[in-house]
């Protein structure tokens, strides 16, 4: 029996609960997906190796070519490692504090568990545990390969993968530690003062960005003959990556220690990241968690106040919504239905600041990557460079769209929910809905990112030709992976869930993210072979045309993106026509 009088001994056991009941749930899931989706669960662990496997591969490939490098080399290669972690640092802070907001402040079963016999401070430290999971696992399947491929170049004995494997814990404890104690003070404290606080520092961030576009670009002076002054220059904008107070350094402290034959303090710096974890453990289990159900109330409280005003000023026009409705639906056109659909869902999507701050965090970082291009030296505006360079910045850019086409278009069909009968049952058929949804989500990314190619394509001096090819190729690239992400989400939906990130954490938006990595690479490989044919001086391919060559390349990517455009999204169609799979959702 447990005493309810005691405080502790009720989260422990409520913290119990919890987890044994998510843990039969998800044993649950498992065994249903082995049982009905075995050739998929093969599809993703094949991947799953093949990914781990060639990674591996390219980073010992990358990184013994650095090592190599005179003089620089061990340098280089330890500094890499000490930026990779700096940014897997602010990115799970990101992550932790978005998913983290979702899920205690915009989740139905969030609000569910408050209607049951378990204590608030169990509910925030199991939804806690819960967001880190979620935010974490993709660190763990990116950082293998390269973490196996760094002991590999460093011949590093077996306590480098054993102390990388224990220090990757208090690694991810701490930044989620840092974003609920910021999420859950963020929406306790929120009012008019914060968000003015806020729009300042977003004009502050447009003003300088603006006076450093007016400036021109300043070459950096001629290096003298000493390895001291090269290092120096190149490794002067990287300093914040190794500041001793960051935790991202601590990591890469004891990694490198662990990889060198001699006796380092790397034990230390484990120790100190394990006791900053346990400090962080330690403010959510006994501090942030106070200040959570409060913060819930409040936030319900101002969706609550937010209704009644637009009910008021409904009632003040004297306008009987269900008339009004049931008039519309009377005299509904397409174009009607469609430009209703669509304000539909970007409203939905503005009110949901865990989706759009996340979009505006993503796409501010590619402007602001677009905009460093014209920082490259004289020594990168050769021919040989503005092709390679170009190449590369069509795959960013394409990178970071699958991102977001993954993370926010995979579940809009999802995020229907129940009210997917109520959909069925409208004028408008969901097959024109489905394609309402593609075609929005189309031209909102496919315009972002055309004037971000465009304007990366001026910056790096790109003539007429490049710049046309490489904008009809990411528009191309936008409707592709739209389509992938869009046909996918509607044949493996979970309209169970309300939380974006858990929905695309399954096994269809696993598969998603699978088909549009392997859709850009096949895209951006294609597009070598013109840029090979003009760079080739002598072999075969110099006798190729550059014509016939872009030719070639434009047909395969426009043939390609009519595949995944055409077969996924007819099986979707097909989906949202039989009733019978929309009454088992």
């Amino acid at each position: 029996m447990q005493n309810i009088d005691n405080p502790r001994s009720n989260f422990v056991y409520h913290s119990k609960v919890l987890a044994r009941a998510n843990i039969r749930i998800n044993q649950q899931r498992l065994v249903t997906l082995f049982q009905s989706s075995k050739l998929m669960v093969l599809t993703i662990t094949c991947f799953i190796i093949g990914y781990v496997t060639i990674g591996y591969l390219i980073f010992k490939g990358g990184l013994t070519y650095i090592e190599n490098f005179p003089g620089l080399g061990p340098i280089l290669s330890e500094r890499i490692y000490y930026l990779l972690f700096f940014f897997i640092f602010l990115m799970l802070i990101f992550s932790n504090a978005a998913i983290g907001y979702a899920a205690l402040y915009r989740s139905k079963e969030t609000r569910w568990l408050h209607s049951l016999p378990i204590s608030n401070q169990a509910i925030y430290f199991w939804k806690y545990i819960e967001t880190m999971t979620l935010s974490s696992w993709g660190f763990i399947i990116i950082s293998a390969p390269l973490l196996c491929a760094y002991g590999s170049i460093k011949s590093a004995t077996s306590s480098f993968y054993i102390g990388a494997s224990l220090a990757s814990l208090p690694f991810v404890i701490i930044p989620a530690s840092i974003a609920g104690l910021v999420v859950v003070l963020a929406v306790r404290y929120f009012n008019r003062w914060v968000s003015m606080v806020l729009i300042a520092g977003c004009l502050y961030g447009a003003i300088v960005i603006s006076i450093s576009l007016m400036n021109p670009v300043t070459e950096p002076p001629a290096l003298k003959n000493s390895i001291f002054n090269t290092v120096n220059h190149v490794l002067r904008h990287t300093e914040l990556s190794v500041n001793p107070f960051m935790p991202s350094t601590w990591m890469s402290n004891a990694l490198a220690g662990w990889s060198r034959p001699f006796d380092s303090n790397s034990v230390q710096y484990a120790m100190l990241m394990a006791s900053y974890a346990g400090i962080g453990l330690w403010l959510t289990v006994h501090i942030t968690w106070r200040f959570y159900h409060s913060g819930l109330s409040i936030s319900m409280r101002r969706s609550a106040h937010s209704s009644w005003k637009k009910r008021t000023k409904q009632c003040t026009q004297n306008i009987n919504p269900i008339k009004a409705k049931i008039a519309v639906l009377e005299n509904i056109k397409p174009k009607i239905a469609f430009r209703a659909l669509a304000q539909k869902d970007l409203l939905s999507f503005r009110r949901d600041p865990a989706q759009w701050i996340q979009v505006t965090v993503v796409f501010g970082l590619l402007f602001l990557y677009v905009l460093n291009v014209r920082n490259m030296g004289n020594n990168y505006q050769t021919p040989f460079w503005i092709e390679v360079i170009s190449l590369l910045n069509l795959g960013v850019c394409s990178l970071a769209l699958s991102t977001l086409t993954t993370r926010f278009v995979f579940p809009q069909f999802s995020l229907e929910g129940k009210r997917l009968w109520i959909l069925s049952m409208c004028p408008i058929s969901l097959k024109k809905i489905l394609i309402q949804k593609l075609i929005t989500s189309c031209f909102i990314t496919g315009t972002i990112t055309a004037v971000l190619m465009i304007l990366s394509s001026i910056l790096l001096n790109m003539n007429m030709n490049l710049t046309v090819l490489y904008s009809a190729t990411i528009i191309l690239i936008c409707i592709g992976l739209n389509s992938i992400a869009i046909s996918l989400g509607t044949i493996f939906p979970n309209v169970r869930e309300t939380n974006p990130a858990k929905i695309v954490s399954g096994f269809g938006g696993t598969l998603c993210l699978i088909v549009s990595f392997l859709y850009i690479i096949s895209i951006v490989a294609s597009l070598t072979y013109p840029v090979v044919v003009k760079l080739s001086k002598v072999g075969t391919l110099s006798t190729h045309s550059v014509t016939m060559a872009t030719t070639v390349a434009l047909l395969f990517c426009f043939t390609l993106t009519l595949i995944v455009c055409v077969i996924p999204l007819k099986f979707a169609l097909k989906k949202t026509t039989d009733l019978r799979s929309l009454r088992n959702l």
